[in-house]
């Protein structure tokens, strides 16, 4: 009976171990994908406002599949 309940104690011991680990892990994750989704943002509107300046051609892709610039 006393070996048993060692064991259970220990066996619980690493199971909130290994909860608490992967949960921690689980966190970090998500940071780093809001991190990341965060610098597509950033980028993605900084292209925006670059395409919006004076002097910027843009390309259309013709027929044949090369880039030429569009009519504006």
């Amino acid at each position: 009976m006393g070996i048993t309940l060692v064991y259970i104690v220990i066996g619980l011991i690493v199971f909130i171990g290994l909860r608490t680990i992967l949960r921690d892990w689980g966190k970090q994750f998500q940071a780093e994908d809001k991190e990341k989704a965060a610098r597509r943002q950033a980028q993605l509107e900084r292209n925006r406002r670059e395409a919006k300046k004076p002097g910027v051609v843009t390309l259309k892709r013709g027929d044949d599949g090369v880039y030429r610039p569009g009519d504006e």
